[in-house]
């Protein structure tokens, strides 16, 4: 009776409807239209923040950052191309149009739009983006230079400019072609997908100052930096606040790029605190003694990518082996063993030969935090060098490792890494459980391990690890002696 009751005050809801007092969103008045867009801009970055944690999320003066490339229209754009109605509506609120984003290719961004971007904007700091759509386009580079015409006399607003682009030549070189005041630019990003610039080792080209004090990361390739930073050093300095730099690709076609040069140069940059090489055909025939550093602690976090082993052992002899907080090696080679600089942590990716790891990890005895990712060299007889010394009464590999992390290495069974685990065990216990100060150390145990999409978990492993580390995760599952000890302090405080 009730449910019939309900349908008849429907029925009759639906017969009183007045349809002429329906009212499009367009109707609305232009402030609650604005309260509206203000809601999706702010979904638009919740979303942004989650899935692109960037540089400019931990800075209150950057939004986040624009890295989601298959959304080809973010906001603002997405909202405002819908009608000229709403477009209106948002051309009067500035803090719209603070992030650009502009096409170059066939379907380009038009060149009237982006005067309209930074008409709206007023007098915001800027963070723009020129990208390409990575189909081959002989008017790429005259695209650029007209984006750059209308981007130029706003160089003051500039905090973030990203460049992603298909040719090198189409990019516009600091120092060279960009000259002037950029006093806000806090990240500098340009990248290309085709080496095609022509470059000769006559006197450099530089033609004026490109002052960015604040500049705090800049990515760039091996010819950009070199020519916009390395070749007119000392007389330019290098940026004073730098704090992460990534040189990506040098190709052995351009001119000879000495290793000392380029070490030369960051040396000089007090503040940087992590260093990117990738994929760099370096010159290494300096023989000369090692670069000053500008004080003893100085050493950036530095990542290695697709580096031959020899260039990262003249890099490390020029830095005198200095010591550094953590050293990445991702698809790098060392087959022959060298003396490297020593550091907290290790990470190592997708190294395939079992040599190269353990020549990576051998002249590095201060290491208390291992990764391995993707490594196909990690094999069992890895695993049982790690679980000895080297010979009988002599030192072990990397005998200060508390903590191992392995993700994506399937070569191995579980067993194998827990006998790694327990014989270092065993051999700590043996000392009574010295630490790496008394003169009795000879071993750590490893206390923390982490293991995601490796092998399975055999049942008497896991039960021998939830004895005897503190923390375990292996894919779902977590255990050890600190979670036990967490779960029997919360029964205690729920009893009583």
């Amino acid at each position: 009776m009730i449910n019939g009751n309900v349908t008849e005050g429907i029925s009759a809801a639906r017969v009183s409807f007045d349809r002429t007092r329906c009212a499009t969103i367009n109707k609305l008045p232009p402030d609650v239209l604005l309260l509206i867009f203000h809601e999706l801009r702010r979904a638009a970055q919740e979303a942004l923040e989650w899935r692109f944690p960037t540089v400019g999320q931990s800075n209150s003066r950057l939004p986040p950052s624009y890295k989601n490339r298959a959304r080809k229209y973010p906001f603002p754009e997405s909202i405002a191309s819908v009608c000229r109605h709403w477009r209106e509506v948002m051309s009067t609120t500035s803090s719209f149009w603070i992030r650009l984003v502009i096409w170059i290719g066939q379907k380009g961004t038009p060149l009237p739009d982006i005067c309209d971007y930074l008409a709206w904007s007023r007098d915001r700091l800027l963070d723009i983006y020129v990208l390409s759509d990575m189909h081959s386009s002989a008017t790429e580079k005259a695209q650029v230079d007209a984006i750059m015409e209308l981007l130029v006399p706003h160089m003051q607003r500039w905090q973030a400019l990203y460049m992603n682009v298909l040719h090198s030549s189409s990019l516009p070189r600091p120092r060279i072609d960009l000259v002037g005041h950029a006093d806000n630019l806090i990240e500098l990003e340009q990248l290309f997908s085709v080496d095609d610039s022509v470059v000769a080792e006559a006197a450099d080209s530089v033609i004026g100052e490109f002052h960015t004090p604040q500049l705090d990361v800049l990515r760039t390739s091996g010819l950009h930096f070199r020519e916009s930073y390395v070749k007119p050093f000392p007389r330019y300095p290098m940026p004073a606040s730098l704090g992460e730099i990534k040189i990506l690709g040098y190709g052995d076609h351009h001119p000879a790029f000495p290793l000392v040069d380029l070490l030369t140069c960051l040396v000089s940059c007090e503040e940087l605190n992590d260093i990117e090489l990738a994929d760099l055909a370096l010159d290494l025939s300096y023989t000369g003694p090692p670069v000053p550093r500008p004080n003893q602690l100085w050493g950036p976090h530095c990542s290695f990518v697709d580096l031959p082993g020899d260039a990262i052992a003249e890099y490390d002899r020029l830095l005198d082996y200095s010591f550094t907080e953590m050293m990445s090696y991702t698809r790098c080679s060392l087959e022959n063993p060298v003396e490297l600089c020593d550091s907290y942590w290790i990470d190592l990716n997708e190294i395939e030969s079992p040599i190269s790891l353990k020549n990576f990890l051998a002249p590095v005895p201060s290491s208390e935090v291992l990764s391995f990712t993707d490594c196909d060299g990690l094999l069992p007889m890895l695993l049982l060098i790690l679980a000895n010394p080297w010979r009988v009464g002599e030192l072990w590999l990397c005998p200060k490792v508390k903590s191992l992390i392995i993700k994506g290495c399937t070569r191995f069974s579980s067993s194998h890494l827990r006998k790694l685990v327990e014989e270092r065990r065993f051999a700590h216990a043996a000392t009574g459980y010295a630490e790496d100060s008394d003169p009795e150390f000879v071993v750590h145990s490893i206390t923390n391990l982490d293991v995601y999409g490796c092998c399975k978990l055999d049942s008497g492993d896991k039960e021998w690890f939830n004895e005897n580390l503190r923390t375990v995760r292996w894919d779902n599952w977590t255990g050890g002696t600190n979670r036990r000890s967490d779960l029997d302090s919360s029964d205690s405080e729920s009893g009583s």
